[in-house]
């Protein structure tokens, strides 16, 4: 992601959120050496952004901060590609671990997850207020295994 990406960015993040990130989180997350935004583009004229990736990698841990694709988009391998995308940077990088947060009545997010080898951790209380809790998800990796869910065919992805 580059800042010119964030009127697209941000038109993704409020039609997934009811309490989106601000504008001012994603140029924020620009600035930081251990950050990383990946985009998902329509491979077309318009170049539509389908979905993004916000993660952290430190040390030797990834967290991801933030995974989003249009709802109109979901279901055709765009998150699935996003996550076999952060795996083969994580090995290549040396992680040892990656943990994240899903709100815990979201069931498409945790199976998609748990079909990557991620397991349920422990609990945040009211991580996103108004009473909803998150799980937290790790998987600790195997450098050289790759990804354990069957890959997708490959997807137009952007990692500035």
């Amino acid at each position: 992601m580059r800042a010119e990406d964030l009127d697209a960015v941000m038109e993704v993040e409020r039609s997934c959120f009811a309490d989106p990130w601000t504008p001012g989180l994603f140029l924020h997350e620009l600035k930081i050496p251990f950050s990383r935004i990946v985009l998902v583009r329509w491979r077309n004229a318009s170049g539509e952004l389908l979905g993004y990736l916000c993660r952290w990698l430190v040390g030797d841990e990834v967290h991801i901060l933030n995974i989003a694709v249009r709802p109109e988009w979901r279901g055709r391998g765009i998150g699935r590609a996003l996550v076999e995308l952060l795996l083969r940077e994580a090995d290549e990088r040396g992680a040892t671990m990656i943990t994240l947060e899903v709100r815990r009545g979201n069931a498409e997010a945790i199976g998609l997850y748990g079909s990557f080898g991620f397991r349920e951790t422990g609990v945040r209380r009211n991580y996103y207020g108004r009473g909803d809790d998150a799980l937290i998800m790790t998987r600790t990796l195997q450098h050289g295994a790759g990804p354990v869910a069957e890959t997708s065919s490959a997807l137009p992805v952007r990692g500035d």
